[in-house]
């Protein structure tokens, strides 16, 4: 005779779960309206406001998109579970960190395009499963890479005629 298959581990109490969810849920949307907001002060706070009217308009409706999700984490307006777990934010990690490199280093260092091209070339890499040791992988990175900066600086630079930092290159 076998024994007795053991109790299922008990789950925890809803209201703790709601909690922890609702938790995980405030915190990154203080942190998204928290960056909001800099953007858009920093959008207005210049000398010239003729080139910053795309990014202006950008800030607003992301501080307007910001706010909403602040209000609707706070209110338990999100019914999303229990957040993020470790191994996705993990994941995660490094294209942030990228994006921050990026964003307060590599776009006044280098210039903004080709900061942008190095980072999405290295987060494409990074995230992209196709193996690392073929050439015809990397031609397709490089080859999406380019393509994709050039259509942003056909979009941003041309058309729109917003300025970005220039640097040592483009």
């Amino acid at each position: 005779m076998s024994a007795p298959a053991p109790a299922p581990a008990p789950s925890p109490a809803p209201e703790a779960v709601a909690v922890a969810g609702r938790a995980q849920q405030v915190f990154p949307a203080v942190l998204v309206l928290a960056l909001a907001l800099w953007i858009t002060w920093v959008s207005f706070d210049v000398d010239d406001p003729v080139p910053y009217l795309f990014p202006r308009l950008v800030a607003v409706i992301m501080l307007a998109l910001a706010a909403v999700a602040f209000v609707r984490a706070v209110t338990g307006g999100n019914q999303t579970g229990g957040g993020i777990d470790l191994r996705t934010l993990l994941n995660v990690l490094p294209g942030i960190g990228l994006m921050f490199l990026l964003v307060f280093v590599l776009a006044d260092w280098l210039g903004f395009y080709t900061a942008s091209t190095a980072v999405f070339l290295a987060l494409y890499a990074f995230y992209d499963p196709a193996p690392h040791g073929a050439i015809g992988t990397w031609a397709r990175r490089v080859a999406v890479t380019l393509g994709f900066m050039a259509v942003m600086y056909g979009l941003f630079a041309l058309v729109l005629q917003v300025q970005t930092p220039r640097g040592l290159l483009l």
